[in-house]
């Protein structure tokens, strides 16, 4: 079965993979009896399968999970399937609330509250004062309101993202899609 048959996407098919979290991003991962803070970009060169080539043109990898790793997301802990690595095609954004700063790029989406609507936005759509879910470590969630957007100037090579047993995953604390 192939990646593009398991997985629903509302962009382009040329756009599809156009999102994802900077390498420094942290997640909560329990894993191989532990739970610790990790980074993406290490938790990538973690998992045991070697990656694959899933996209030439967008240069896409790919590593299949198959132990039990789960991360901490809205709900508690949630089962990871595979965990992506792309090139960086986009500006990435810095989204700070009070609490929390996530970098993502510019059409990763994030679940936020906006004049009483719930709505699934790009990055780059956000604006001051939305609401985003911001998760602690322990599993507690507050909606805290985003108090700047800013482009990273920083250089990155790659960004990361997962599939996850609902689809979401708390990226530095700030819940938001994972494909």
């Amino acid at each position: 079965m192939e990646l593009k048959d398991k997985i629903y996407f509302e962009e382009p098919i040329r756009d599809r993979f156009y999102n994802g979290y900077s390498g420094n991003e942290t997640v909560i991962l329990t894993y191989d009896g532990k739970t610790e803070s990790i980074t993406m970009r290490n938790l990538f060169k973690l998992v045991k399968p070697a990656e694959r080539l899933v996209a030439k043109e967008e240069d896409i990898w790919l590593k299949d999970i198959s132990e039990d790793m789960q991360i901490l997301s809205k709900n508690g802990f949630e089962r990871v399937y595979e965990i992506i690595r792309r090139v960086v095609y986009e500006p990435l954004l810095v989204v700070e609330t009070k609490t929390k700063k996530t970098t993502v790029s510019a059409s990763h989406q994030i679940p936020i509250k906006r004049d009483n609507q719930e709505l699934l936005l790009r990055a780059d759509e956000l604006k001051e004062g939305d609401l985003v879910c911001a998760i602690e470590d322990d599993g507690s969630t507050k909606e805290e309101a985003v108090e700047k957007i800013y482009e990273d100037t920083k250089e990155h090579l790659s960004v990361y993202g997962m599939i996850t047993q609902t689809g979401g995953a708390a990226i530095s604390g700030i819940f938001q899609k994972s494909y």
